[in-house]
């Protein structure tokens, strides 16, 4: 009676707690699958990458409201099939005021200016390909520049500052149309020209004559005077009396290597005579600041007496050497 008793209260504790599963005695329905551990009934799996939203594998929009597969509104972006939010300028394409590159959209230029705007270093505009272009018509130009159709410019197109003389030409000047005009008064004129009434005059660009002022220089005058055909004992000569005058504040050099006579356009040399009385000479060397060296140069005449003319040679830089040339008659 007992043992029976016993059967009976096993029974009933066993229909109470039902049966084993593997892992804790109780059996898995078939067709289901034990649950993984941390997850409960009615947990939401978490969808990988950002910006998603939905439940499970089922993702439909991402976090800006953009359904997957579509563009969203904030260009160059696509919500992906994750739910993600990724740049794509190839479907998407790209805003106003940017340019693609790649599946990107480029927004700036390379010194950050945003495309449309004027750069902070003038006149330079960030066009719509993101490259800095000079616009002085838009963006204006840095001070002491003027506008020039796109570009700034203060200088003519030799370089010369506006309101400044040309270093290279000098009697040229900048104006404020920036277009280089004559100005001898202000800029003065080349080292080998002279300032008269108002303009640049090249001295060796005339014909002089016997007993002429000369003007090599502003402050440096010559003269040719009282020529004469001598005959001495070893031949022809021609005698003239040279005058240089030097107002300067520099002293000058005269070498008898710069000056030339010439019968029928053959050239005479400097000679000393011999039967004729030489005196007063001309003296080849410096002429002091202030000074004036006068006296007799003598050319010996080869060939036969003709037509004479003079001619001086004088270096107004290393560079530049202009002649003088000087018609001579004999004194009657």
């Amino acid at each position: 009676m007992r043992m029976m008793l016993l059967l009976f209260i096993a029974g009933i504790l066993l229909l109470g707690f039902g049966c084993p599963s593997e892992e804790n005695g109780e059996t898995v329905p078939e067709g289901e699958t034990p649950e993984e551990e941390g997850e409960g009934p009615g947990e939401e799996i978490e969808p990988q990458g950002e910006n998603q939203t939905g439940e499970g594998p089922g993702i439909t929009h991402c976090s800006d409201g953009t359904p997957v597969g579509e563009c969203s509104e904030n260009q160059p972006r696509i919500c992906d099939t994750y739910g993600n939010l990724v740049e794509d300028a190839d479907t998407c394409g790209c805003p106003e005021n940017s340019v693609k590159k790649g599946k990107t959209c480029i927004f700036n230029c390379d010194d950050g200016t945003r495309i449309g705007e004027c750069s902070e270093e003038k006149p330079y505009y960030c066009n719509s390909n993101a490259a800095l272009e000079e616009r002085a018509d838009l963006c204006g130009c840095p001070e002491g520049y003027d506008v020039y159709n796109t570009t700034c410019r203060n200088s003519c197109e030799d370089g010369t500052l506006m309101g400044e003389c040309s270093e290279e030409n000098p009697p040229l000047y900048c104006n404020e149309e920036y277009e280089m005009v004559m100005n001898p008064p202000l800029c003065g004129c080349h080292p080998w020209e002279l300032l008269r009434d108002g303009k640049c005059f090249d001295p060796t660009s005339v014909e002089y004559s016997m007993n002429e002022e000369i003007p090599v220089e502003e402050n440096i005058t010559m003269i040719l005077e009282d020529a004469d055909e001598m005959n001495c004992d070893d031949g022809l000569y021609m005698r003239v009396r040279l005058t240089v005058e030097n107002r300067g504040a520099e002293d000058i050099e005269i070498t008898p290597y710069n000056f030339k006579v010439f019968c029928d356009e053959r050239r005479t040399g400097i000679n000393r005579p011999e039967g004729c009385t030489v005196a007063d000479l001309f003296r080849w060397d410096d002429i002091d600041a202030g000074e004036t060296e006068t006296g007799f140069v003598w050319f010996k005449v080869t060939g036969g007496a003709g037509d004479y003319h003079a001619e001086y040679l004088h270096k107004y830089t290393p560079s530049v050497l202009k002649e003088f040339y000087i018609a001579m008659d004999e004194e009657d």
